[in-house]
């Protein structure tokens, strides 16, 4: 999967499974998925396994075994779970919609893979529900040292990232997205103003369009879809014809 853009036939897994895992390593396959993929370094040394220590499915033991193996890297795939954002008017009538510059991005190690958070610098906010829709509140709260957050900053927290770790170099990819420093995005998003934090609506990015400098749209998501109908042929895939729309809907 490109760092830019995610396949269709990547992504639509989410809708069948839940977060997964798993993981390859000295002839042992774990319920989690970490699944190692990693690079020979031209002269292996023993490395002696504390498994005390470093459990089956959990990166420390990922990344153990890679070494023991005298490899470098190792590539985590994690699937989340999701559902669909559906048609353009459901997304309008729920969600909140704007446009945004991602200005800094932070990726941390947890006990079984990585995670990155992103924020972002709201340039427009075209649509506006300050309140979600969903019945309790998952809104992750940011670490310390991402705070404060802006009035016009929000952060996103996806599945996903790269960091050396012990010596070896660990990626995790997931049907989340990779965000571009300096793109500007639209984004359909759920918000807590309160955590300054967001969440993608819908598992998969269908949510997500890169914005050019003229203002043309593109999905981040290869394939079509019903969102990514709509926009391209109510508005021909421009932010302009979608901002005069709404404002003349009253939105």
């Amino acid at each position: 999967m490109s760092d830019l853009r995610v396949n269709r036939r990547w992504s639509s897994l989410a809708t069948k499974f839940c977060v997964a895992a798993i993981t390859f390593a000295a002839g042992v396959t774990a319920n989690w998925v970490l699944a190692p993929v990693s690079t020979p370094l031209p002269t292996p040394q023993p490395l002696e396994i504390n498994y005390e220590t470093a459990e089956i499915g959990t990166l420390r033991r990922a990344i153990l075994e890679a070494k023991a193996r005298g490899e470098n890297t190792v590539e985590l795939s994690v699937i989340g779970c999701g559902w669909d954002i559906g048609r353009l008017n459901q997304a309008l009538s729920r969600d909140t919609v704007v446009l945004a510059d991602l200005i800094d991005k932070k990726t941390y190690a947890d006990t079984y893979g990585l995670h990155t958070w992103y924020k972002f610098k709201t340039k427009e906010t075209l649509v506006d529900h300050p309140k979600s829709r969903l019945a309790y509140s998952p809104f992750p709260t940011a670490p310390s040292e991402l705070l404060p957050i802006a009035e016009d900053e929000f952060l996103i927290l996806e599945g996903n990232g790269r960091m050396e770790s012990d010596g070896v170099t660990v990626t995790q990819h997931s049907n989340g997205v990779w965000y571009r420093e300096g793109q500007t995005y639209l984004l359909f998003i759920w918000k807590d103003p309160s955590k300054g934090t967001a969440i993608r609506a819908g598992t998969d990015p269908l949510g997500v369009f890169l914005v050019d400098d003229d203002g043309n749209l593109s999905s981040y998501v290869d394939e079509d879809y019903p969102l990514k109908t709509d926009l391209a042929k109510r508005f021909n895939n421009s932010t302009n014809n979608l901002r005069q729309a709404l404002k003349k809907a009253g939105r």
